[in-house]
């Protein structure tokens, strides 16, 4: 049994009656319902709260490879240029309403210069650490 029968893979879409599987028009509309209901809740609020888990840019390491930008699945990485002095700095931006923290910008990034929150390289190195009895 799914426990929210009409919530799509990515979050706040919806779906329902045919686009769901096949059904019978009568559990087309009651799902149509749920779905109304679903997408009202959300509109109805002032403000979302987002998953603590994104992905943050350190500043200072990043040199604009764009690495993280290809392989982020959430399109939520952009790369930025910028004129600082005479040279053309680049670097990249994270989108916090559309990251979902799953780390692929942070596995590929080779300066370290971009990482999810609460999954620091140092933070996953003492929980192996821990884990093997390494301390």
């Amino acid at each position: 049994m799914k426990l929210r029968p009409v919530d799509f893979a990515t979050e706040g879409v919806f779906v329902c009656g045919l686009a769901h599987a096949p059904k019978t028009v009568e559990e087309s509309i009651i799902q149509a319902h749920a779905a109304a209901a679903r997408a009202a809740s959300v509109l109805s609020q002032d403000a979302l709260e987002l998953e603590a888990t994104i992905s943050e840019v350190i500043d200072e390491s990043c040199d604009g490879c764009a690495y993280c930008v290809d392989t982020c699945p959430y399109k939520a990485i952009t790369l930025l240029e910028y004129v600082r002095g005479s040279a053309i700095k680049k670097i990249v931006e994270t989108d916090e309403t559309a990251c979902k923290g799953c780390g692929s910008c942070q596995a590929t990034c080779p300066k370290n210069a971009i990482s999810v929150r609460g999954f620091r390289l140092a933070q996953i190195g003492a929980q192996i650490d821990a884990a093997l009895g390494l301390d």
